[in-house]
């Protein structure tokens, strides 16, 4: 008797493909979505929708179940079988220097982690791809700050509720010098920035999005109450007006700064925001543009710099950086 081979799931299209992960996404961090939620998250049709979900239960075997009491999906088992992630040699790379960063910070259990995900990722590539280690060690190196031994146990907590969309509570300081304050937040993204790692969550005392330092975090606790993230700000695209880690929804003001010739090659050499624009003159100097809607953090950047960098626009704020610089001077007279 002949044996019999199981089909193998067909190969899915690149923007299917995007989809089918999306979709199991959605499942796995959510309470109960349903076809409307895919459709929003999505967007796609119903008809669509229900096509990738019975590809996914028919085809690739995945246990998705519907409850008919919450009127949603959800997982009735673990995922065993999913078709391989369309990858790069570059995707690969950066494993490895996620890797080495978390390392050279002093994290060797979350560094290891990562490491053994960049071995069995480069593995399944087999004959495809090859990248030994320790060849990338040797002309990869880095020095940085990052999680102390401390904020590691914090660090899992809101890794926890990230990808769970579970709230969590914590006592914070603001400061040394303040007393701590219980906060409960909806986490909604993490980053690392200027070397401290930052959560940025909607603050449920405060009706509004905050950016906590995790240094200052102490006594943190995922609790049972999951929410639904999609109506809240979505972090990287307000982060993308800011500079550092302040953000806001107000609408970006263009800001032209004088570089002088002194510094001009060490700021032309960094993509300091994403906005910049940087035009070049027959002096040696040029001028930096940025579209920005927070201007604390830029203030302290602009003001580090001396007399090498002029603030030309908008006048409102060259007053404002003048008058910072005049307090600072007072302190030495």
């Amino acid at each position: 008797m002949a044996k019999t081979v199981p089909a193998q799931p067909a190969k899915l299209s690149r923007p299917q493909h995007e989809r089918i992960y999306a979709l199991v996404r959605l499942i796995q961090g959510r309470h109960f979505p349903n076809a409307s939620t895919f459709m929003r998250e999505l967007e796609v049709d119903r008809r669509t929708i229900l096509r990738d979900l019975d590809y996914l239960r028919d085809r690739m075997g995945l246990p998705i179940e519907y409850d008919a009491s919450e009127r949603g999906y959800y997982l009735s088992g673990p995922i065993k079988n999913m078709p391989l992630l369309e990858m790069r040699e570059s995707d690969l790379l950066w494993l490895f220097v996620g890797q080495h960063l978390l390392q050279q910070a002093g994290n060797d259990e979350l560094a290891a982690q990562v490491r053994t995900s960049f071995q069995r990722v480069s593995n399944l590539f087999g004959s495809t791809i090859s990248v030994r280690w320790d060849q990338l060690a040797a002309v990869l190196s880095s020095k940085t700050a990052g999680l102390g031994a401390a904020e590691l146990q914090t660090f899992r907590a809101i890794s926890e509720g990230l990808s769970r969309h579970l709230e969590v509570c914590f006592e914070y300081r603001k400061s040394a010098k303040s007393a701590a304050e219980q906060r409960q937040v909806q986490p909604l993204h993490s980053a690392f920035v200027n070397g401290q790692w930052y959560l940025f969550a909607y603050d449920l005392g405060r009706t509004a999005t905050r950016a906590f330092v995790l240094s200052r975090m102490d006594q943190v606790k995922v609790t049972a109450k999951s929410f639904d993230p999609s109506g809240l700000p979505v972090i990287p695209e307000l982060l993308q007006h800011g500079f550092g880690v302040k953000h806001s929804t107000d609408h970006p003001t263009l800001v032209r700064l004088k570089v002088s010739s002194e510094i001009a090659q060490l700021i032309q050499e960094r993509r300091w925001h994403v906005s910049q624009k940087i035009t070049h003159h027959s002096d040696g100097s040029l001028t930096l543009e940025l579209t920005v809607n927070t201007f604390r953090e830029l203030t302290n950047w602009i003001c580090s710099w001396g007399a090498q960098m002029e603030v030309l626009e908008p006048r409102s704020f060259r007053q404002n950086v003048a008058k910072t610089l005049r307090d600072a001077a007072a302190v030495y007279q």
